[in-house]
Formats: C-alpha cells, sequence, structure tokens
C-alpha cells in the first residue's frame, strides 16, 4: 500500500447490532426480529453512504474489473485488512474510487470502506490496503463492491 496515494474519504461502518442479530438473540431484551431489523437498516444504510460518495463523482467510468481484492488477514487490534491491486486500464493517470465488502463465512455483509486512490499510472499495478473499522471475527473475506475511475 502506497499511504501517499491511498486515503479514506469516506468511513462506512455497520453498527455493533449486526452480531446479536447474527445470534438471533438480543442483550436488551428486544426481540431478535428487532434487533434483525436495526442490522438491515444498518446495512441499508451503510451501501446508501457508499453510493452516496460515488454519486458525487462527475464523469468516472466503471473500473470494477480493474481492481481485485486479495486474501484478508488481520491487523494487531483485530481489524480485518483486504490488500488491493489497482489497474489502470486507462491511457492517462486517473484517480480510482473503491468501494470494499468485508463479508463473514455466511456471505453477510459485516462492514464496507470507501477508498479513494489518486494518481495511478496506467498499466502499472498500484497496491493499496482496505482495513475494517472494527474488529471482526471468523472467517471474512472482501469484495470489490463498486469502483469508479475518473
Amino acid at each position: 500500500m502506497s499511504g501517499r496515494r491511498t486515503r479514506t474519504i469516506c468511513a462506512v461502518s455497520l453498527m455493533a447490532v449486526l452480531a446479536p442479530a447474527a445470534a438471533g438473540c438480543s442483550d436488551d431484551g428486544g426481540a431478535p426480529s428487532s434487533e434483525v431489523s436495526r442490522a438491515s437498516a444498518a446495512i441499508a444504510s451503510a451501501r446508501a453512504s457508499a453510493q452516496a460518495q460515488l454519486d458525487k463523482i462527475k464523469g468516472g467510468s466503471q473500473a470494477k474489473r480493474e481492481v481485485k481484492a486479495g486474501r484478508v488477514t488481520r491487523d494487531s487490534a483485530g481489524r480485518a485488512l483486504a490488500p488491493l491491486t489497482v489497474t489502470n486500464g486507462g491511457r492517462h493517470t486517473a484517480g480510482y474510487a473503491v468501494e470494499v465488502n468485508f463479508r463473514n463465512a455466511s456471505g453477510d455483509l459485516v462492514d464496507a470502506v470507501l477508498l479513494r486512490l489518486t494518481k495511478v499510472p496506467p498499466n502499472k499495478p498500484t497496491r493499496a490496503t482496505a482495513r475494517s473499522h472494527r474488529r471482526l471475527t471468523g472467517r471474512i473475506t472482501a469484495q470489490v463492491g463498486t469502483a469508479v475511475r475518473y
């Protein structure tokens, strides 16, 4: 990852309610269905926030095929780290906005981040790292949700 080329532009975290909802229990006496509803709302909110940031980019083009996510590891705080490789398919240096979705072993969305990479040269793989906003446990994978070259 190149710290000079990568900076977070939008931190999209899901509420901590996901863990009790996934287990189907509630520690505050609420019904599990209300916990699931709140978790669903948090996921919808996270996706809407990321999409709103992507919508602000004018004149961009879809570039999902130009971004690859690698195997997720963890940092010392237990946050998921996903290595990204961006290969600019254009003719000129470009910027990228990349949504990275972290999913658990069941395929459920558990966190999402939106990264901006600046000055990505054409046809030269550029590395970056997406980091979850909170500690994630279990088997976690990273998927590129949306990528825009501008």
